[in-house]
């Protein structure tokens, strides 16, 4: 009887024990499951590369192209005359695009040196440079003069409208304020550009990079915003005004960017370009790094019936060829070819409810800023 007494107690002792390590075992199994997360999305790599690949490169080009603007319209304010005027514009225009691919990221230095109220608003007050310039008394940093300055003011005094080269060059020639005034433009876009080009590779880089969050004020916020702003920019100013939208349906050819020049939806496509760089973290040489596009993925974001990226890449394409089917001059198109602007037009606004939409929406970012057109 002992004997089975004993035999029983270790038989409890033995199945007690079993149990005892099973439980440690299973534990174990838990914990390995726990240790094999699903892979986290690189934020600071992706920042990384817009700051490397995209907006120190961009400010950098902006930087140089601007000083070489600046080395044409010395010598031909020494010497008016056609063949320096001739490359004035060409330098002119390179400048002027660069703009396009650095206007963009208005946040941070840009915005602390008003990359768009100094650069690029349009159009132009020609009343008010023409006045500047016969008084010789003016403040460039009011916000009179805001209209009176940058890019589309100097596009305004090299090329005129219906005027020849001979025309403009003799202007300058035979006016020392007119020299002057447009020295005191150039210079500005010069020193702003600088400014702005050297505080990002000297520091701010490194804070755009290291800020990790999507709240309002973080380095994804400021770019999904500036992404944002820069699409309905070109669609309400660069197209809607023009056409006539903004206006019960009267056309305003005279209000188009780069009016003078005739170059208007050449400039629209190169920030069509740069909004879609941005999208898809591809830098300036063309190489296509880590951006939102891979973010999305990567969340496996929703639209519809499939990809939200799918559907914004689909957009893309389709807003893409809508604008190569305006031809410049848009002061002309919005006159003979209205029905393409129009189209382009609303391909944007398809392609700004995904935008600024679903896109921020999935990536937990707040849109801060405010179009007032209701599209």
């Amino acid at each position: 009887m002992l004997l089975r007494v004993v035999k029983y107690g270790s038989l409890k002792a033995l199945v007690l024990a079993a149990a005892l390590f099973a439980i440690p075992a299973a534990c174990r199994k838990k914990e390995e499951k726990k240790k094999d997360p699903a892979p986290v999305f690189d934020k600071q790599a992706m920042l990384v590369n817009y700051a490397d690949n995209l907006v120190i490169p961009a400010f950098a080009a902006l930087k140089k192209d601007v000083q070489e603007m600046r080395s044409a319209w010395l010598a031909f304010s020494a010497s008016p005359d056609t063949a320096g005027l001739n490359k004035l514009r060409a330098g002119f225009f390179t400048a002027y695009s660069s703009y396009q691919n650095a206007g963009i990221f208005g946040f941070g230095p840009g915005e602390d040196k008003g990359i768009r109220i100094n650069f690029n608003i349009f159009p132009s007050d020609t009343a008010r440079i023409e006045s500047n310039i016969a008084s010789g008394s003016y403040d460039l940093s009011t916000a009179a003069n805001i209209s009176a300055k940058g890019f589309p003011a100097l596009e305004y005094l090299f090329f005129g409208y219906g005027h020849s080269r001979e025309t403009i060059a003799g202007r300058f020639a035979a006016s020392a304020a007119r020299v002057a005034y447009a020295d005191k433009l150039v210079n500005e876009l010069e020193t702003l550009s600088s400014q702005i080009a050297d505080a990002w590779s000297s520091g701010y880089r490194n804070t755009f990079v290291s800020s990790l969050g999507t709240d309002v004020g973080s380095s994804i916020g400021f770019l999904i915003n500036q992404l944002n702003y820069e699409l309905d920019y070109l669609k309400n100013a660069k197209l809607a005004t023009p056409v006539g939208l903004r206006s019960a349906g009267a056309v305003q050819p005279d209000d188009a960017e780069a009016f003078y020049s005739g170059r208007s939806m050449e400039l629209a496509r190169m920030t069509f370009g740069a909004i879609e760089n941005v999208y898809l973290g591809r830098g300036t040489s063309g190489a296509n790094g880590p951006g939102f596009d891979d973010y999305i993925i990567h969340l496996k974001s929703s639209h519809v019936n499939g990809p939200l990226h799918d559907a914004i890449v689909s957009q893309f394409s389709v807003a893409r060829a809508k604008l190569a089917a305006v031809p410049d001059p848009l002061s002309s198109a919005v006159v003979n070819n209205k029905a393409a602007v129009e189209d382009a037009y609303k391909e944007l606004v398809r392609l700004l409810a995904l935008l600024k939409t679903d896109l921020p929406s999935s990536l937990g970012v707040v849109i801060t800023y405010q179009d007032g057109d209701g599209d």
